[in-house]
């Protein structure tokens, strides 16, 4: 049993590229906390400016902005306009995320063990518990993400085929799963120790 818990399920190595990096970046998220002022930030802005300055921009408006209809057509254009600042401001953001990241000096390695997984990153090592990873696939790559942590972006190229990184985003899913159930069923109940004592 020992001698299985200290062999890796998988091991893997690769170089990381900028590109791998940006496909992590641009994947679609949910913007969490003050970071939705990325996008409500423009659209308010925009607004507020078509309601302070609508006298002057009457004359671009192919309507009246001072009628119902007009100022109906106003407020979704404003929108309009907001949203498309906010699209460009959140990809300038991940860009320029994408520009400031480190790159490592030497290869990526990943040892995948029934209890953890750990990632090699020029010399350095860190260790995720499965449980606490958010797996995310892709066509081209596997992201094994957990909050407040950099991710373990794995690429492609760090398989055999498209067949072994699903089979591993697969491995990943599991392994979570299973030690999440361990966890909660590793202990006694607590109902029933305390009924037992009782006796």
């Amino acid at each position: 049993m020992t001698e299985e818990l200290n062999t890796p399920l998988r091991q893997l190595r690769f170089t990381l590229t900028r590109e791998d990096i940006a496909a992590y970046e641009l994947l679609p998220r949910e913007l969490i906390g003050l970071e939705k002022l990325w996008l409500v930030g423009p659209i308010l802005v925009c607004g507020a400016l078509v309601g302070l300055f609508q006298d002057n921009l009457k004359p671009y408006f192919p309507w009246d902005p001072e009628t119902q209809l007009g100022q109906v057509l106003s407020v979704l254009t404003a929108v309009a306009v907001g949203y498309v600042l906010s699209l460009i401001a959140l990809t300038a953001r991940a860009r320029a995320r994408i520009a400031r990241a480190p790159l490592p000096e030497g290869p990526t390695t990943i040892d995948a063990y029934p209890q953890l997984l750990f990632a090699g990153k020029g010399g350095d090592q860190s260790s995720y518990a499965w449980t606490k990873l958010n797996v995310v696939e892709t066509a081209t790559h596997v992201f094994l993400v957990e909050t407040g942590r950099p991710p373990v972006i794995l690429p492609l190229r760090a398989f055999a085929n498209a067949a072994d990184m699903a089979n591993f985003a697969a491995l990943a899913r599991v392994m979570g799963r299973d030690e999440a159930e361990e966890a909660g069923t590793s202990g006694p109940d607590h109902a029933t120790a305390t009924k037992e004592d009782s006796r």
